[in-house]
Order: C-alpha cells, then sequence, then structure tokens
C-alpha cells in the first residue's frame, strides 16, 4: 500500500465507477477521503475517451467506443443527436 501525499496515512484500493459502467481503482486515503488514481489507469482512462477520426464515404466518421456504447445502450441502428456548445461536439441518445 502506498501512503496519502497528503497527511501520510495508508491508502486503501477501492473499485469507483467513474462514469455509467466505466470502472477504476482508486486509492482512498481514510484520513483525509482523497481518491488517487496510478498512472496505469490515468492513461487508459484518457486512451478510452481519445478517438482519431475518419473518412466514410463523404463524411468523417468517429467510432464510440465499446465500453462507453454498452453503458448507454447504444447499438448499431441507435439514433443519436449532434450539437455544438462552446466549440464542442456533443453526441446525445435520441429520444423516442
Amino acid at each position: 500500500m502506498t501512503k496519502c501525499p497528503l497527511c501520510e496515512t495508508e491508502m486503501t484500493k477501492e473499485p469507483r465507477e467513474i462514469e455509467k459502467g466505466v470502472w477504476v481503482a482508486v486509492e482512498v486515503c481514510p484520513q483525509c477521503k482523497d481518491e488517487w488514481i496510478d498512472e496505469t489507469d490515468h492513461d487508459r482512462l484518457v486512451d478510452l475517451f481519445k478517438r482519431k477520426t475518419f473518412n466514410l464515404g463523404g463524411s468523417i466518421a468517429v467510432r464510440i467506443p465499446k465500453e462507453i456504447a454498452d453503458a448507454l445502450s447504444i447499438k448499431e441502428g441507435t439514433e443519436v443527436n449532434f450539437s455544438i456548445k462552446n466549440k464542442n461536439i456533443i453526441i446525445s441518445k435520441a429520444t423516442a
């Protein structure tokens, strides 16, 4: 076990769901309640949410990671909406 960088208390490992269906092991300090993830889990999470675009016919496409699609029950044929906010693309599952 590692010690908390803030209070030097031994930390414990616990699973945390950071997004629906996306879990990570965090180290929790029982004293100050801070939570920390290791570099490997951090890198895995960054990679999970980063994708490159590609050409598909006359469009630019991007793949939705399986973990995110599963968490939101998005399957082939699911309708999604696109919107723009502060120069960011927002993709949301269409409601019936």
